[in-house]
């Protein structure tokens, strides 16, 4: 999974109205800290289509089938490039948020959002319309704010509208990959569990193929619940993401006060605890 990185510079002072200039360092923080986190997404090396293929390979390879023609696993591509869509409007709005409190509108490109999603059933996801709904919204607000000028220091109508659309599309992410995709992981971890359990009550053979199938097993296991590891801290990272916008949200009015500053470097903390745990997974 895999998406261009842009290189922020922090300026730690800029103006939130015409009138008033004050440090917004703690938004910048935490609105930087999301990025990465959510950006922990291209190290993600798997998705609905590679499940999808494991599954596949795993059945020809039981029912001794050599075939030329390949696993159909269109509609699990296109899952994967919905969440990748939706990837891309979730980076977008925190790279947008980070450059609003910068008072950075030069570097900003919005074309990543410039396709629509669409309702239905792709592979193994589903999109209503509350995530159709969502993700238009944040990407007109995106463009908005950065298509205007005068709007650059609009970081309060900026948080204000995107605060549902952006958990709703940050809720939808983490679903399809610490339930939806996780799932398929443990119906691959049983899957493996079963044909090695019968390998090893195989009496036809011997000692040394039992324990060699057994070793399989246990390295395809650990294989298996890396991946799963690496969901669930993801998830954790979203989680945290969203929780830290809400508190932004509700903090809007009093962004010079040191509770939020110090509330919001908190979140910021520990997005960053969460993303040193998942570095440790690669």
């Amino acid at each position: 999974m895999k998406t261009s990185s842009i290189r922020i510079t922090v300026v730690a002072v800029c103006c939130i109205t015409a009138t008033s200039c004050f440090n917004l360092q703690h938004v910048t923080d935490y609105s930087l800290s999301a990025l990465e986190g959510v950006q922990t997404f291209e190290n993600i090396h798997y998705g609905f289509a590679q499940s999808c293929k494991d599954r596949c390979v795993f059945k020809k390879t039981n029912d001794f089938v050599i075939e030329e023609d390949g696993c159909d696993c269109s509609s699990e591509k296109k899952a994967d490039s919905i969440n990748l869509k939706i990837f891309h409007a979730v980076y977008g709005y925190f790279e947008g948020l980070s450059l609003l409190s910068e008072n950075d509108l030069v570097t900003y490109k919005t074309e990543a959002l410039d396709n629509a999603l669409t309702e239905g059933s792709f592979g193994s996801i589903k999109i209503e319309k509350e995530q159709v709904v969502s993700y238009s919204q944040v990407a007109q607000i995106l463009i908005r704010a950065f298509g205007d000028t005068k709007r650059k220091n609009k970081i309060k109508a900026y948080v204000t509208e995107a605060n549902e659309p952006i958990k709703e599309l940050l809720a939808y992410l983490d679903f399809n990959l610490s339930s939806n995709l996780y799932g398929k992981l443990e119906v691959e971890k049983e899957r493996n569990r079963a044909f090695f359990f019968d390998i090893t009550k195989n009496e036809a053979l011997s000692f040394f193929e039992k324990r060699q199938a057994t070793q399989e097993y246990y390295e395809r296991l650990n294989n298996i619940e890396k991946k799963q590891n690496q969901l669930l801290i993801y998830s954790q990272t979203l989680q945290k993401v969203s929780e830290g916008h809400q508190k932004l949200f509700e903090n809007l009015e009093t962004l010079k006060a040191e509770e939020i500053k110090h509330l919001l470097f908190s979140y910021a903390n520990e997005i960053d605890i969460v993303i040193i745990q998942f570095k440790k997974t690669e």
